[in-house]
C-alpha cells in the first residue's frame, strides 16, 4: 500500500474510534466516490466529515497543518480539487492523540493550527488549535 494512503487510512480509523468512544454514531460511504469520508450523527445533525492527516510545520512543533484539497493524478498531471461547504461540513484531524474539528468555510488550500501564538506578537490571522478541539466543537452541532 502507498505510504500516504496508509497514513490516511490510519488517521481515518483513529477518528472513527474517537467518535465511537464519545458515543457518536459514525457512518462511512459504501463506495469511495463521495467527497466526504464519514458522516457523524450528533443526535441533532448529520455532519459530512473529510478526514485529513496533519503534519508538523516546524521542528519545534508549535503548529501543524493539513491540506484542504484533494489531488488526483490525471493523464496530463494532477487535478487539484478544493473542498466546498456544499460537499463537506467539517475537516477532522488528529495530532498527538488530540482530535480537531474544523469547519470547511473560510479555508484555503491548507489549514494551519497553532499550539502557541506566534512569537512575533501577531494577534490576528492565525488559528489556535485549542479552539478546534473535537470534544468541544462537536457540542455546537
Amino acid at each position: 500500500m502507498n505510504e500516504n494512503l496508509q497514513k490516511g487510512a490510519l488517521t481515518e480509523q483513529k477518528c472513527i474510534l474517537k467518535c465511537i468512544e464519545l458515543g457518536l454514531t459514525v457512518s462511512k460511504p459504501v463506495f469511495d466516490n463521495a467527497r466526504y469520508d464519514l458522516i457523524i450523527d450528533t443526535g441533532t445533525k448529520l455532519l459530512k466529515v473529510q478526514v485529513k492527516t496533519s503534519r508538523w510545520t516546524n521542528e519545534a512543533h508549535e503548529a501543524f497543518c493539513f491540506n484542504c484539497k484533494s489531488t488526483h493524478a490525471v493523464s496530463d498531471g494532477n487535478k487539484i480539487m478544493p473542498y466546498t461547504k456544499d460537499e463537506i461540513d467539517v475537516f477532522m484531524t488528529e495530532r498527538d492523540n488530540i482530535f480537531y474539528l474544523i469547519p470547511v468555510e473560510g479555508n484555503t488550500s491548507q489549514k494551519t493550527l497553532r499550539l502557541v501564538p506566534p512569537k512575533t506578537g501577531q494577534v490576528k490571522g492565525f488559528s489556535l488549535a485549542k479552539d478546534y478541539i473535537f470534544e468541544e466543537v462537536i457540542k455546537t452541532y
